[in-house]
């Protein structure tokens, strides 16, 4: 899978965002990782690691994941 480089200025996480930038601009995905098993917080490898790497390694559709930052990000908490 190609993905496109980071938008600079980008209003929501992209797939090819590194996991730890994700979670230092968007605070409110913190809860969507851990709502997934994903070890993430915490990790030494989130800065190392894109979006689509970490849905890779977990299984996850890496749309899915997305659009569940997007709807943390707009307010809606995830389900436990």
């Amino acid at each position: 899978m190609i993905d496109a480089p980071p938008q600079p200025g980008a209003t929501l996480p992209s797939s090819a965002d590194l996991v730890e930038d994700v979670m230092e601009r968007w605070p409110q995905t913190v809860p969507v990782f851990v709502k997934h098993r994903m070890a993430c917080p915490g990790c030494l490898m989130a800065g190392f690691q894109t979006v689509a790497d970490a849905a890779e390694i977990y299984g996850l559709d890496t749309a899915a994941l997305l659009d569940a930052f997007a709807r943390a990000i707009a307010g809606d908490a995830p389900t436990p």
